[in-house]
């Protein structure tokens, strides 16, 4: 009923009012979670673009610079979810990213996808919420073994070379899905401590900040590679998921000015393991262990 979406726009838009006016606050992003399976809300493709452009010319009336997330879906398998509003100019107006959940069906195919619809609006790509088993809370176990920690990180370098998203939120920093391990977590015992998982982020996480996805290529199978270069600092980071035996990595195109680069090495036995290698004209040789995630920052 149209006095009843009112309302509902009325209520959702005094919250960010809300959040501007009293905490200074504005919200970049709206969505409802997952409301293409039905988290509280519930869309048809059709429904989702009408809300995007009801509600984004709603907020912006309002004075708001709040944008609306495209998707937010609840894995990237239901891409076809997001067509309608992707194909509607009218639309087009009122998004600010396109989003998806990592849980299923990340293959390279599905992710080109989500990678080209964020291009073909010219918007930025997050990943609403990352991990890939989205049911892994029921034998949590698994959270503390290194096959996971492995998968995990891997579909992330996948994520970051494919579809260079701007963000990947962790599906969660807090005891559900936790990073750590310990003091009770889902029955662990022992002090909280970090898990391979942990430190897999952290390595992560040292990207350079505003640094830009740059294309890379492997020549090896079971082995991915995501790499990000800040040309106004000449920082550089090569991320390195090894799947398979151990070998040495020839990393090439590098700044030619560098001369040494920072080697850290997360696995079943390490925990960011911090070495510093030389580097020549552009090149360093990297040994990569067996199932490993590997990071190597330059400058």
């Amino acid at each position: 009923k149209l006095e009843e979406k009112d309302r509902i726009f009325a209520s959702i838009a005094g919250y960010l009012e809300f959040l501007k006016l009293e905490y200074g606050v504005e919200t970049d992003y709206f969505s409802f979670n997952e409301s293409d399976l039905g988290i509280n809300v519930v869309f048809t493709p059709d429904e989702h673009r009408d809300f995007i452009k009801e509600f984004g010319s709603f907020v912006a009336g309002r004075g708001l610079k709040t944008l609306m997330l495209l998707g937010d879906n609840s894995d990237a398998t239901t891409y076809d979810f997001i067509v309608p509003a992707l194909d509607d100019p009218s639309a087009r107006r009122y998004i600010g990213a396109v989003s998806f959940h990592s849980w299923r069906g990340c293959d390279d195919t599905t992710l080109e996808k989500w990678a080209d619809a964020a291009r073909k609006i010219n918007v930025p790509l997050i990943v609403g919420e990352g991990s890939t088993d989205a049911a892994a809370h029921q034998y949590p176990s698994i959270f503390n073994e290194s096959t996971f920690a492995l998968y995990e990180i891997n579909l992330y370098v996948r994520i970051c070379a494919i579809c260079q998203p701007l963000s990947i939120l962790q599906w969660q920093l807090t005891s559900d899905y936790s990073l750590l391990w310990g003091n009770g977590i889902y029955g662990s015992s022992g002090p909280l401590r970090p898990t391979q998982r942990f430190y897999n982020l952290k390595q992560l996480s040292m990207t350079p900040e505003n640094a830009f996805s740059v294309p890379v290529a492997c020549e090896k199978d079971n082995v991915y590679v995501a790499a990000f270069s800040k040309p106004s600092t000449g920082e550089s980071a090569v991320h390195i998921v090894n799947n398979a035996a151990s070998c040495d990595a020839v990393v090439s195109g590098l700044p030619t000015e560098t001369r040494e680069a920072v080697v850290y090495v997360t696995n079943s036995g390490q925990n960011a393991q911090v070495r510093i290698l030389s580097v020549e004209g552009g090149t360093v040789t990297v040994p990569i262990p067996a199932e490993s995630f590997i990071t190597i920052l330059a400058n």
